[in-house]
């Protein structure tokens, strides 16, 4: 059957009845300018194409289930512009997660066992010039991972008491590193 004569409203209705001869006049009344919209967007010849064939694919598998359009033109238009949008916006999400994993990469330093050594020998050092109330405020924090409550509890002590020694002591082992590490 040949419908190159019918107008799109006839077309979409005999797609949607699974016509697959209304498909391809679709296709070939519309193809070349859904081609031209797509690349004018991605600039790709393969990304426009690919497009184009995703489109007709979508419609023809949707086709039972969408309205008819006013104007097919205009409606298979606005899906290649929808699918170019989703297509950037995954292609920079991609690209921003590769730059962060290369900045990332170079970024990372090796520490050598010697090196790795050095710094736990500076770190108990630092530690060591802590309060003992402090130290242990803190070491129960960081080392041991208790919650501030478990803390108090322990040290039989107020949270806020906690904090305070915490920061006491976060605060030596900064000055102390700092001059260690400079």
């Amino acid at each position: 059957m040949y419908l190159d004569g019918y107008n799109d409203e006839h077309l979409f209705k005999l797609l949607q009845d699974g016509s697959e001869t209304a498909f391809n006049t679709i296709f070939n009344r519309y193809s070349k300018r859904l081609y031209v919209e797509a690349y004018k967007r991605l600039q790709d010849t393969e990304e426009g194409n690919d497009i184009v064939q995703e489109v007709f694919f979508w419609l023809w598998d949707r086709r039972n289930v969408l309205e008819t359009p006013q104007c097919l033109k205009a409606y298979l238009v606005q899906v290649v512009r929808n699918k170019c949008i989703d297509l950037i916006r995954k292609k920079t999400s991609t690209r921003s997660k590769k730059q962060q994993y290369i900045w990332l990469a170079d970024t990372q330093t090796t520490i050598t066992p010697i090196e790795n050594k050095e710094l736990g020998r500076l770190l108990a050092v630092a530690i060591n010039s802590v309060t003992p109330a402090s130290r242990m405020a803190f070491e129960q924090l960081y080392l041991h991972k208790k919650s501030l409550k478990e803390i108090a509890d322990e040290m039989n002590i107020n949270v806020q008491s906690v904090k305070n020694h915490i920061h006491r002591a976060l605060k030596v082992l900064r000055e102390n590193l700092k001059h260690s590490l400079s």
